[in-house]
């Protein structure tokens, strides 16, 4: 797994001064080689475009395919198409400096190589979005018509919930209701 992940380095050190694109692809076998992703099926084209600076380099991702998304309403997997594009800024600094940031990778002076495999999983994964359905990230797609009406049987129809509230106050406990008429006792 981890083999296959080294496709996803760049080694920086050898680069000139400028600009340099480079075309990365994802798929299933990028995904399974993290256990607990969120996505686990994909066909993705990362395109990288790095722009290498004296003592940093910025780097623009622009990843664009279909991801394998489970709708949370009927369970159906289904595709949904995918638009990211993300700005990074990499820093070279002594290894006891600074942290790095959600915007700002800082890399020892010494490193010679960049590992985006991280950084595409981390991208792709926050742009699921919290609740997935076939009919809003799919195209021209629907939920399982069988699964929504089994669903619609089987939810608690609308009026019960106000009947059972009317139940509820009208069967207290006798002991609360004579508290009730406790008024303030002012000697």
């Amino acid at each position: 797994m981890v083999n296959y992940l080294k496709q996803y380095r760049v080694p920086f050190t050898g680069l000139s001064i400028g600009k340099h694109d480079f075309e990365f692809t994802i798929d299933k076998a990028f995904f399974d080689c993290y256990e607990y992703s969120i996505v686990k099926d994909g066909t993705l084209k990362a395109a990288v475009s790095l722009q290498k600076q004296e003592n940093m380099m910025v780097l623009k991702f622009h990843i664009t395919g279909t991801i394998a998304l489970t709708c949370d309403v009927c369970l159906s997997a289904f595709p949904s198409k995918t638009d990211i594009e993300e700005r990074l800024i990499v820093k070279f600094m002594d290894e006891d400096m600074v942290e790095s940031t959600e915007e700002i990778l800082v890399l020892a002076k010494h490193e010679h190589e960049l590992d985006l495999a991280n950084l595409l999983y981390e991208y792709i994964n926050v742009s699921v979005p919290y609740y997935a359905r076939c009919n809003k990230q799919g195209e021209n797609i629907s939920c399982d018509s069988a699964v929504v009406a089994k669903l619609n049987e089987l939810a608690p129809e609308q009026g019960d919930g106000e009947k059972e509230e009317e139940k509820k106050e009208e069967q207290t406990d006798p002991r609360w209701d004579a508290l009730k008429n406790i008024k303030y006792n002012k000697n």
